[in-house]
């Protein structure tokens, strides 16, 4: 309902334009006929603007009512303009010396509202403005003596403007569509870039804190609904600060991307890891048991003993320490994560470089 009443509006508001257009044509007119080169009453003048803006009073009474709405082409594009043109011709086959002016000015004013027209429309409109056009001249010929090779000029500038006009408007419009959207598409491209850098860490490149909080509660729902279960496991690098004093930070940097990469390659498609902060990640587990869950956690530790620390040092390794917790039925999710922090403390507290589940507690 509420599209329907924007479209009537936006047709409403087509149907005064383009009427607007046709009086400022009318008051062009009115100007040749005051200065005495058209051949026309001012009753009859008065009459003939009367009938024209009367024609678009009535289409807009047409949309006003929602008559138009059962119309194959609810907009009514080719009538309006069709009627436009119409008195285009009209009035300007009154006028004398100024024809072409007056003829071309008021084509001018309409040739925006025929590029709503589609194809079959735009050469019923051309069509039908050229004929109009020769019939004017066809009566012009018979009770005066016409300068042909101007009349063909005319003539052919009124064939240019029926055609060329829409087309080349179309053509611009198209343009700028094109550039929007080019313009769409960098704007695109920008926000997704906005939008990895809120949810990735900036040095390691996967996810963050808060893109883990916001995991944490879509895995909650479906785990609360019954049948699904999920598993944290925190995971420290151990004695992570001898990295940096032994190697500098450049080295303890790439670590953690190393790190990252390994732990990517190893979890699945549907598990994610975020960085928490330093030297600790924490790796949501989806749609696993706790059992499982001490799987995928050997498997991760398994996976450092192949990272290089230092060239320098190639034997150099590290490992990591990790806790881990089964999400309970309804469970706050803080518990949940406080339950692994607690099992990643009792690992490093019994020796680090190993994995240690949650209790009961």
């Amino acid at each position: 309902m509420e599209d329907t009443v924007v479209h009537q509006r936006s047709r409403m508001f087509r149907v005064a334009t383009l009427g607007a257009a046709i009086f400022v044509h009318l008051v062009l007119c009115w100007v040749v006929l005051s200065i005495g080169y058209m051949a026309l009453e001012n009753v009859q003048f008065i009459g003939l603007a009367v009938l024209s803006l009367a024609g678009f009073l009535f289409l807009a009474l047409l949309i006003k009512f929602e008559w138009n709405l059962t119309l194959e082409d609810p907009d009514m594009s080719l009538p309006q303009v069709l009627w436009a043109v119409s008195f285009i011709v009209v009035t300007s086959h009154f006028v004398n010396e100024l024809r072409p002016a007056v003829l071309l000015a008021g084509m001018a004013l309409i040739i925006l509202g025929s590029i709503r027209l589609n194809t079959k429309q735009q050469i019923i409109f051309t069509v039908y403005g050229f004929f109009l056009y020769l019939l004017s001249l066809y009566y012009l010929s018979q009770s005066s003596a016409l300068v042909w090779p101007a009349e063909i000029v005319v003539m052919l500038a009124f064939g240019l403007a029926l055609v060329l006009g829409p087309l080349l408007h179309r053509f611009e419009l198209e343009l700028i569509k094109n550039v929007l959207a080019g313009k769409n598409r960098e704007l695109g491209a920008a926000l997704e870039q906005i939008r990895e850098l809120d949810v990735r860490d900036e040095l390691t490149r996967v996810y963050n804190r808060r893109h883990a909080m916001h995991t944490l509660v879509q895995q909650k729902a479906l785990a609360d609904r019954g049948g699904y279960s999920f598993t944290l496991c925190f995971v420290n690098l151990d004695y992570f600060k001898h990295v940096n004093d032994r190697f500098g930070r450049t080295v303890g940097d790439r670590a953690l991307c190393e790190f990252a990469e390994i732990s990517q390659s190893t979890i699945r498609s549907v598990d994610s890891i975020s960085r928490m902060g330093g030297e600790e990640f924490l790796v949501i587990l989806a749609g696993t048991s706790q059992r499982k869950g001490i799987i995928a956690a050997e498997r991760l530790a398994s996976g450092l003993g192949d990272m290089v620390v230092s060239y320098n040092q190639p034997h150099y390794r590290i490992t990591a320490s990790m806790g881990i917790a089964e999400y309970r039925k309804n469970e706050d999710i803080q518990l949940t994560l406080d339950r692994a922090d607690r099992a990643l403390n009792d690992a490093k507290k019994t020796g680090r470089n190993r994995v240690k589940v949650a209790g009961a507690g």
